[in-house]
């Protein structure tokens, strides 16, 4: 099987890793730095880390494709976008739902009820208890834990090892235990 992945970087090289593993034999990269871009109608997958990067490089591409690592656990009753990567050992348990273009890195956790807007980048280790919201283009760093029920802003970052207990209702970085914004 034939597949384009947008992004020679880390994350492509993760995703080819993952295609692989999938039963795809014909990887090719392509990258704006070396000026390529899949054509409109190739089996593709933008695999750039960069949320906002990964948006504008999704822009006028069809069916992208999503790509679920073999040792991934995405529970039947989640729904999963078109053009997300969900990696190795990462969890999205019943009643979930992750949005397009969005990255579930390895091992990270996404538990029942949550809904992940379009563009996010879930971080490895990353965990999202239960009936999280993340708004359209957050971050949320490795080995954050968000608790039961919270919301995160639209495009906020939230930093590694953060521990998110209140609502994080204006875009920003938020970082420690509790989660605070900084400047």
């Amino acid at each position: 099987m034939h597949l384009v992945i947008h992004g020679n970087g880390g994350q492509g090289q993760v995703a080819a890793s993952a295609a692989r593993l999938l039963g795809y034999t014909d990887i090719m990269f392509t990258d704006d730095v070396l000026g390529t871009r899949p054509g409109p109608r190739d089996p593709a997958h933008v695999a750039i880390g960069d949320n906002d990067g990964r948006r504008r490089c999704s822009a006028g591409l069809e069916g992208l494709v999503t790509l679920v690592h073999p040792t991934a656990h995405v529970d039947p009753e989640a729904e999963i976008g078109e053009g997300c990567f969900i990696g190795p050992n990462a969890v999205v348990h019943a009643g979930a739902t992750v949005e397009y273009g969005t990255i579930v890195n390895s091992g990270a956790i996404v538990e029942h009820d949550c809904h992940v807007e379009r563009f996010c980048h879930l971080a490895p280790g990353a965990v999202l208890c239960g009936k999280v919201t993340v708004g359209e283009d957050a971050f949320i760093g490795a080995n954050a834990v968000v608790k039961q029920g919270i919301t995160i802003a639209a495009g906020a970052l939230v930093g590694c090892g953060a521990v998110v207990i209140r609502d994080l209702l204006v875009g920003g970085t938020y970082v420690g235990n509790p989660a605070r914004a900084i400047l």
